[in-house]
């Protein structure tokens, strides 16, 4: 992203570290591993508005089982291609992205490999652009990374995070905006056919007063905010006959995580909105 010159305060020593335009910092996916947080604010970038023609799209290719699968989908051990693709609305001259694969309590469980215009930091947790990798064709952009779940203590769900600076190119990091998106990528297991995989139904999403969910497994839902914390009792609810509805209007607006837990003791989980 842009030439800018970031300072970092750790115990009371200052460290200039990163210019954006080699790539985004571990830790700014938006993801619960990254407490929430993106490259917007503080010293990052900030200040910009939103023109309403953004767009995040994230797709999951299954290397192992081929082509791109409804929800998606993924088995213990296989290995996926994620695209984070941006679009800018013709509004933004430079644009860059963090993302990570976690499940729905911020662990890693699956090990990252860099694609296309993008690269690996963190300790192979994130995906970052790289370099010049920020300037959109026909105001559009994409990078590429591979993850392979690594078969042991699987979840049976998880999410890519993915956060995109939309910048104005003024040569600071003034001005600019942060979007973030997600895609879940949900577990079938060996011997279960696509078509008998049914999903969690959750709505309104976004939603203001009320979520909704139904699956005919379904015991309860919890709400947790997105750095993994369970609220309180009041954002949860026990299923009956598979469905639930719990009241959401006295939260504060933003971003959480819906946590699903089924009979066979299984877990999914889902990004929602409120606003």
């Amino acid at each position: 992203m842009k030439k800018a010159l970031l300072v970092f305060a750790l115990i009371g020593i200052s460290h200039y570290s990163y210019t954006n335009s080699g790539g985004a910092p571990a830790g700014r996916s938006g993801s619960p591993a990254s407490n929430g947080q993106t490259c917007s604010g503080g010293y990052c970038h900030s200040g910009g508005s939103a023109t309403g023609n953004e767009i995040i799209n994230i797709e999951v290719e299954n290397v192992t089982s081929g082509g791109f699968m409804s929800g998606p989908l993924f088995v213990s051990g296989d290995q996926m291609n994620i695209t984070v693709t941006a679009v800018t609305g013709g509004s933004w001259p430079e644009v860059g992205f963090s993302a990570s694969v976690e499940d729905g309590a911020g662990n890693f469980v699956s090990s990252t490999t860099a694609g296309n215009l993008c690269k690996i930091v963190g300790n192979g947790h994130y995906a970052s652009h790289k370099g010049s990798t920020t300037s959109p064709t026909n105001d559009t952009i994409s990078w590429t990374f591979t993850i392979e779940d690594d078969g042991s203590a699987t979840p049976d769900s998880l999410v890519v995070y993915a956060a995109v600076n939309f910048c104005n190119g003024n040569g600071n990091y003034q001005g600019d905006y942060t979007m973030t998106a997600t895609q879940t990528i949900n577990r079938v297991y060996i011997g279960q056919e696509e078509h008998e995989v049914l999903p969690l139904i959750v709505g309104p999403n976004p939603a203001t007063e009320f979520v909704e969910a139904s699956h005919p497994e379904l015991v309860r839902i919890e709400l947790f905010n997105t750095i993994g914390r369970f609220l309180n009792l009041e954002e949860q609810g026990v299923a009956t006959e598979g469905k639930v509805r719990i009241d959401v209007g006295h939260m504060a607006r933003g971003n959480y995580i819906l946590h699903a837990t089924y009979l066979d003791g299984r877990k999914t989980y889902k990004h929602i909105i409120l606003q």
